[in-house]
């Protein structure tokens, strides 16, 4: 650790080790300009412990990135951390907090176990999940040059945040196997950039772990980047549901990925018809999905909407909208025809209904005489 009140970089590290001299030449003239020492001190405050390995050997290794994070998180150690705050005050993406943690943990300054002298810093992996999902805290600790690699924790893992393999691993498994060199070169084209650490991890957590194939996991990633979604934790949610549904060979695969497309067209033809500008929400979209599974066409949905701004003036409610489809559905109704006519029959019964209640007046009788103003007025002098 670096003590003292004014420490001279004498005794620590020469920031500036150079005298500057510069010649100006005005004609005749010629000045040289006086030689400056510069001296930089460390004031007294608070600080925090460095492993000597990173500034002796791994600074050359780290990026500037990996560098920040790592500052950070021995700066506050003992604090729950999220990848989110982390990146924010390092002003780095999420997604590179979790890579600069993996790279720390491979070179074993970093641990995923608390020893009785580390300085223990959970932090959140939830950057890229989509919203409503929790996943599992890491816990890392910084442990001395020398411990030995740690594993990682035996268990049910939703996410590959846990997931442990080296780089020189992976490495040494592509050049064994054609399937996985594939897999890799088609999923660096699908990300669009080199695959990190956690990409990386994540393609062979999947196959290890969840046991799926390289061409299972190569449709699942030509999805998501079909769907512009190609995000780790979207990407692991699907692989997961596909796990626990038993969806295993390439015809099932394929059959859910048609599914889910059919899914996410209806959902698109819906926010189109419904004029909306931003996604569906979790309880509308499953609003959507249930007319979808109904078998309501869109023509059908397309006169609920109507009916539905007539009776809410003027406004959207996927409740209301709902109950009108499910009454038409109760009553048979599949077609906009239908609907229209079951309609018109409705208001001729109704206005039967109302013509049938009205009171009848009642018709004055012709008894065949009639009289004339004189006549009227000769009464009127009798009486």
């Amino acid at each position: 650790m670096i003590r003292g009140d004014m420490i001279s970089t004498d005794n620590l590290f020469t920031f500036f080790a150079s005298c500057v001299i510069l010649y100006c030449e005005d004609l005749s003239i010629e000045k040289r300009m006086a030689v400056h020492r510069m001296e930089v001190y460390l004031k007294r405050g608070s600080g925090f412990f460095v492993p000597s390995a990173v500034a002796e050997h791994l600074l050359k290794l780290a990026t500037h990135q990996q560098l920040k994070v790592l500052l950070y998180v021995l700066a506050h150690e003992g604090e729950t951390l999220s990848d989110v705050e982390i990146a924010g005050h390092c002003g780095v993406q999420p997604d590179h907090v979790e890579e600069a943690i993996v790279f720390w943990q491979q070179v074993n300054v970093l641990s995923s176990v608390q020893s009785q002298s580390s300085a223990v810093v959970k932090t959140n992996a939830a950057s890229s999940q989509p919203k409503g999902e929790t996943l599992p805290v890491q816990t890392i600790s910084t442990v001395p040059t020398t411990a030995e690699s740690v594993t990682a924790p035996v268990g049910a893992m939703v996410t590959s945040g846990n997931f442990s393999i080296r780089p020189s691993e992976i490495a040494e498994r592509v050049k064994g196997d054609a399937a996985l060199s594939a897999l890799l070169s088609a999923a660096e084209q699908y990300a669009g950039h080199p695959l990190r650490n956690t990409e990386l991890r994540s393609l062979f957590w999947m196959h290890d772990y969840l046991g799926m194939t390289p061409d299972s996991i190569l449709m699942l990633l030509a999805f998501c980047r079909q769907e512009n979604v190609f995000q780790i934790r979207y990407i692991e949610k699907i692989a997961v549901e596909w796990h626990d549904r038993g969806i295993m060979t390439h015809e099932q695969v394929q059959q859910d990925i048609r599914r889910r497309t059919e899914a996410r067209t209806f959902v698109g033809k819906v926010m189109k018809l419904f004029e909306m500008t931003r996604y569906p929400t979790e309880k509308q979209e499953a609003y959507i999905h249930s007319w979808q599974a109904a078998g309501d066409s869109i023509e059908l949905i397309h006169l609920a909407y109507e009916r539905t701004r007539e009776g809410c003036d003027d406004k959207l409610s996927f409740s209301y909208l709902d109950k009108i489809l499910m009454r038409w559905r109760a009553e048979g109704l599949k077609t906009p025809a239908q609907v229209k006519e079951r309609e018109t029959v409705f208001h001729q019964q109704q206005q039967s209904k109302k013509k049938s209640a009205a009171p009848k007046e009642t018709p004055v009788q012709d008894t065949g005489h009639s009289y004339s103003m004189d006549d009227i007025k000769r009464l009127k002098n009798l009486l």
